[in-house]
């Protein structure tokens, strides 16, 4: 990683571990999956998805992972055409981060890592090849957002590349009030 971002990307990793261990964001992926999980082109990725089991899947995929980053032309050319910032690699590999799409905020960063552990632990977003609203309201992209949201704190707000169902709320907490 970019040695003027180290800082960061610890601090981006202790804020992901935080938050997916955490009771609020439990409730959050809770309230979302009864909310949002069931209707919507979305609806398919969330079919299996259970809100303690997928947490306990993402809490046992944390040990251990490791970060790296890509970049030069490749990384500029995914981070253009296709807006990709990191994928999850090999299975036994990093999770690697597209330096052309840094620096980003830290809460960011904690997104990020959330997604590509989201896809470890066998959540996808089936309709990022072709619908990427349709993909933003999947597993790995709300759980990342639900990261975020709690790293960022009480500043969070939705911003334009999140689910669509997030912006359609007042930007106030999500919580079963809120959400």
């Amino acid at each position: 990683m970019p040695d003027d971002q180290r800082a960061a990307f610890s601090l981006a990793a202790r804020q992901a571990v935080d938050a997916l261990h955490s009771g609020e964001f439990a409730e959050d992926l809770e309230v979302f999956i009864a909310r949002h999980g069931t209707d919507g082109e979305h609806a398919a990725a969330w079919a299996a998805v259970d809100p303690a089991a997928t947490i306990a899947a993402l809490k046992a995929g944390i040990p251990g992972q490791r970060v790296a980053t890509y970049g030069g032309l490749r990384g500029w050319f995914l981070k253009t055409f296709f807006g990709n910032v990191a994928y999850d690699g090999s299975a036994d590999g990093p999770i690697l981060l597209n330096r052309a799409a840094l620096p980003r905020s830290v809460p960011s960063i904690a997104n990020t890592f959330a997604h590509e552990i989201a896809h470890r632990a066998g959540l996808r977003h089936p309709h990022s090849s072709g619908d990427l609203a349709t993909a933003r309201c999947e597993p790995p992209y709300v759980i990342g957002t639900l990261v975020e949201k709690h790293a960022a704190g009480p500043d969070w707000r939705p911003d334009s590349d999140d689910c669509h169902l997030f912006r359609s709320r007042p930007a106030v907490a999500m919580t079963a009030q809120g959400l």
